[in-house]
């Protein structure tokens, strides 16, 4: 389990299976990792990276001292992944 309270007010957590994001004052979601496409940050100049989970509009935003946590949360959903059983198998 993958837990983040990014400094955007955003809390992300991944199970596994499931992406659930939370917003601050805002709507909340939840992908399941059969939803999500290739994911990778994308730094903008100002050190911020921002990954897109969805194509409904979906984005994080880690600050730069956060870019641990990003790389943390890419790898969790990477061999999450990896593990996927493929259907029928």
């Amino acid at each position: 389990m993958v837990e983040l309270h990014l400094r955007s007010g955003q809390v992300v957590a991944f199970d596994g299976r499931v992406v659930e994001i939370f917003h601050v004052g805002g709507t909340s979601g939840r992908l399941h990792l059969a939803q999500l496409p290739e994911l990778r940050a994308v730094e903008k100049e100002d050190g911020v990276r921002e990954v897109a989970l969805a194509d409904a509009g979906v984005t994080l935003a880690f600050a730069r001292e956060e870019g641990p946590a990003c790389a943390r949360l890419l790898a969790a959903i990477a061999e999450a992944r990896g593990a996927r059983v493929p259907r029928g198998g």
